[in-house]
C-alpha cells in the first residue's frame, strides 16, 4: 500500500484559474464558465487544477473541502463526479475510459460553507463513493471494469483534476491519494443507498408552490436577501415586475415585459443560483429573434462612471458561451472596456451569496434609472 499526502502547493492549474495557499490551506476559483452539462464528447472542461502526478488503479482518493455555493467536480482519465450541484444536474458521474454523457444520478449533496470529508474508490471490480463517511454510491459494472482499453491507460496512469463552478470559492484543507491492491477490502458495498435528489423537495409533490414554500430549505440569511429582494423588485418604477412561479417550484422569475427585463432565482433545496438578463424574443422565424430593448452595456457603462470596480465585476459576471450548439441563434456578443465576450442569452450569473443579492438589487437599481 502507497500512501501520498499531497502537497497543496504542488497543484498546478489550466486555464481561467485563480489560487493562492492560505493557512496551509488551497483557496481557489474559476474565472470563466465551465462545460459541466457533460452532453457532448467535445465540451471538455478547460479550467481545472491537477495533480502533478497520475495514479493507477486500485485507487482510493480523499479529499477535505469546501465550496460557498454550487458545486464542486472531480475528474479521473474521461470521468467525472459532481458534487453539491443543483437537483437539475442529471449527469453527476461518468466511466473513467467509457463515458456515455447520459443522464445518471447519485446522492451528491454536501452542506456550503462546511469542510466535508470526500473519499471514492477506484477498485478493479467495485467502485465506491463516500461523504463524511457515508456511502452515497457503489458499483460493480462500471464500463472501464471490462474495457480492454483499461489495461493500457492504467499503466500509463490516470490524471487527477479538479474544479469549481465559475465565481465558487473552494478551499481544499488536504488531498490523500492511497494505491494499493487491497482496496476491496475497504468498500462497504451497502444496499440501502440514499436516494439522489432529483428536485426541490422543499415543495411537496402535487403541492401547488408558493413564494415562500419554493425558498424553505435555503439558509436563513439568504432566504432574507431573497425576501428583500422580491420586496425591492415589485415596488420598483418605472420598471414594474410581476412575479411568476414555475409549476414545481423549481424556479422564481420576476418579469419587467415592458421593458423586455428578467430576473430569476433557481431554488434547489438548500442551495440556489440566479440570474438577469433582457431576455430574447422567440415568438418569431429565429432569423427574426430580437430583444425588446437591450441595455447591458447602457448599464455597465452608467456603473462604470461611478463604480468601476463593480461594473468590471459585473462583466465577469456575464455567462460566457461554451458554443454547446453550434447554429445557436441566442448567444450574444457584449463589449465593454475595449474588451468582448461572447454571452450564453446574454445572461449575468450570481452565485448564492449576500453580496450577490446587493450586487443584484445595486445592477438593477442602475438599470431602472436609464
Amino acid at each position: 500500500m502507497k500512501k501520498s499526502d499531497i502537497d497543496l502547493k504542488s497543484i498546478l492549474t489550466e486555464g481561467h484559474v485563480v489560487k493562492e495557499i492560505k493557512e496551509d490551506m488551497l483557496h481557489m476559483a474559476t474565472t470563466q464558465r465551465l462545460s459541466t452539462n457533460f452532453k457532448k464528447e467535445n465540451m471538455t472542461v478547460k479550467s481545472y487544477a491537477y495533480l502533478p502526478d497520475t495514479y493507477s488503479l486500485p485507487l482510493r482518493i480523499d479529499f477535505t473541502i469546501k465550496i460557498d455555493s454550487p458545486g464542486f467536480y472531480l475528474f479521473l482519465g474521461n470521468g467525472h463526479l459532481n458534487f453539491g450541484t443543483p437537483w437539475s444536474d442529471n449527469r453527476r458521474i461518468d466511466d473513467i475510459v467509457h463515458p456515455t454523457y447520459k443522464p445518471r444520478f447519485f446522492h451528491n449533496h454536501i452542506p456550503m460553507n462546511k469542510f466535508v470529508h470526500i473519499s471514492v474508490i477506484y477498485d478493479l471490480k467495485a467502485m465506491e463513493i463516500r461523504i463524511n463517511g457515508q456511502e452515497r454510491f457503489y458499483s460493480e459494472k462500471e464500463k472501464y471494469m471490462k474495457s480492454a482499453l483499461f489495461k493500457e491507460q492504467n499503466e500509463q496512469g490516470f490524471r487527477i483534476k479538479i474544479a469549481s463552478a465559475k465565481l465558487t470559492n473552494l478551499v481544499i484543507k488536504s488531498i490523500q491519494i492511497t494505491e494499493s491492491d487491497h482496496l476491496t477490502d475497504m468498500v462497504q458495498g451497502a444496499t440501502d443507498l440514499p436516494k439522489a435528489i432529483i428536485r426541490n423537495e422543499a415543495v411537496k409533490e402535487g403541492q401547488k408552490p408558493t413564494f415562500e414554500t419554493c425558498i424553505a430549505r435555503l439558509p436563513k440569511p439568504i432566504q432574507n436577501e431573497i425576501i428583500k429582494t422580491d420586496h425591492f423588485l415589485r415596488s420598483l418604477k418605472p420598471m414594474t415586475f410581476k412575479r411568476v412561479i414555475e409549476k414545481h417550484g423549481h424556479k422564481i422569475t420576476y418579469i419587467a415585459s415592458d421593458h423586455g427585463f428578467s430576473y430569476a432565482i433557481y431554488p434547489s433545496n438548500d442551495i440556489m443560483y440566479h440570474s438577469l438578463n433582457w431576455y430574447i424574443l422567440t415568438n418569431k422565424k429565429p432569423e427574426l429573434w430580437g430583444r425588446k430593448d437591450d441595455k447591458m452595456m447602457a448599464t455597465l457603462n452608467k456603473l462604470r462612471e461611478t463604480s468601476p470596480e463593480f461594473a468590471d465585476r459585473m462583466f465577469i459576471n456575464l455567462k460566457e458561451c461554451i458554443a454547446c450548439h453550434p447554429s445557436c441563434s441566442v448567444k450574444t456578443v457584449y463589449t465593454y472596456n475595449e474588451t468582448s465576450k461572447c454571452t450564453c442569452h446574454g445572461s449575468m450569473l450570481f452565485k448564492m451569496s449576500i453580496a450577490d443579492f446587493e450586487d443584484v438589487r445595486h445592477f438593477i437599481h442602475t438599470a431602472n434609472g436609464l
